[in-house]
């Protein structure tokens, strides 16, 4: 049989003949030049991870202390039921126990105390800004109850556990992270950090496309221009899929870094931002005629955002000007945002503000870009 003829002779795409065909072969043929440009993948994935395992290193803990409120030998069973491996126990007071885990001097504490009903009630107190390591505490905290409950089954109370959250004053903040929990307020900056950094180095290599006649060469194919500009924005998306897979793979095995609580939210900020930065890496690749001053441009742009916009510390503790200046860097919002829903417990209508910033900076980028963008390289 015989292949589908379009009109004109033409063989037909068993695919259909739509621009989504050269859009997906752009995107693969992008995807295929990002995974073998060994600068890519060093300063977009592994410049940040070394950045996560460096910090979290320097702030990683041993053998996690439990404070425990009870009588002796109530304490002795849950002594046998916590892994001495992963935790160290330690009898206290319940006024002692919750300072040591307001101050993470302690995981968790277990306070147990006689309650209603002939039951024995053990309350876990936990930090709320702990967000990303209380889910294995409580599940540890919950064995360990479980098996006090199995322990005296049949000559003592049963035994009920309750969680309880322990906030810091004033509530949960970028500043109780920072100093409680470092790893948990860096990791959401240098993700933030490496989304920025991609976007501009895909503006970098639009420039060395130009200056090749890559371009140019694109432009002249029957294919129309916005399914190569599409195509470029297809395989930086799939860039930051990577980005977030290693950062977040990793921090989760060594240090527990994990999404947070709402996912969808977080990658939702994660898209917004991907764009916004990669509008503005479009616009260096249309400001700047040569390769070198493209670096030169997206170097003004991230060196200064790397450091005034609260990657590595929280901004309330900088100089007044500083924190001023802040306020016009949009890594600061994209950071935020992600902070809040990965360690902070922040819902959508949190971050909702620092979306549309960035979505408003986003298209201001892209509209400028657009106009003033060119396929042609500049006379020599």
């Amino acid at each position: 049989m015989s292949a589908p003829q379009a009109p004109g002779g033409r063989l037909s795409s068993p695919l259909g003949d739509g621009p989504w065909i050269p859009l997906l072969a752009l995107s693969l043929a992008n995807v295929k030049v990002l995974y073998r440009n060994r600068q890519v993948l060093v300063f977009n994935v592994l410049v940040p991870l070394l950045l996560i395992v460096i910090f979290g290193g320097l702030f990683q803990r041993t053998a996690a202390t439990v404070d425990v409120v009870t009588a002796p030998q109530y304490y002795q069973l849950l002594r046998g039921a916590l892994p001495r491996s992963s935790f160290r126990l330690r009898r206290t007071t319940s006024a002692e126990a919750r300072s040591q885990v307001l101050n993470n001097q302690s995981a968790f504490a277990l306070v147990v105390s006689p309650g209603s009903d002939s039951q024995l009630t053990v309350r876990i107190l936990e930090n709320a800004s702990n967000v990303s390591e209380n889910g294995s505490f409580t599940a540890e905290a919950e064995s360990a109850v479980g098996a006090l409950n199995q322990a005296l089954l049949g000559r003592a109370p049963a035994v009920r556990g309750v969680i309880q959250s322990v906030h810091a004053p004033g509530g949960l903040n970028s500043d109780s992270l920072a100093n409680n929990n470092y790893i948990d307020f860096l990791a959401p900056g240098v993700l933030a950090y490496a989304v920025l950094a991609g976007g501009l180095s895909a503006g970098l290599r639009l420039v060395g496309d130009r200056e090749q006649g890559t371009l140019r060469r694109i432009r002249a194919a029957p294919a129309p221009a916005w399914v190569f500009l599409a195509a470029s924005v297809v395989s930086q998306l799939v860039l930051v899929a990577i980005q977030i897979a290693v950062l977040l793979g990793v921090g989760h095995l060594l240090y527990g870094i994990g999404m947070g609580p709402r996912p969808l939210p977080l990658l939702l900020v994660l898209l917004v931002g991907s764009l916004c930065f990669l509008g503005a890496g479009f616009l260096v690749a249309a400001l700047s005629r040569r390769e070198q001053a493209a670096v030169v441009m997206s170097n003004l742009i991230s060196l200064p955002q790397l450091f005034v916009a609260g990657v590595f510390y929280p901004l309330s503790g900088a100089p007044l000007w500083l924190q001023k200046l802040s306020i016009v860097m949009p890594l600061t919002y994209f950071s935020d945002a992600l902070r809040g829903l990965m360690a902070e417990g922040q819902t959508l209508g949190d971050v909702t503000k620092d979306i549309l910033i960035l979505l408003a900076v986003g298209v201001a980028v892209l509209v400028l870009a657009a106009r003033t963008f060119k396929f042609e390289p500049s006379g020599r």
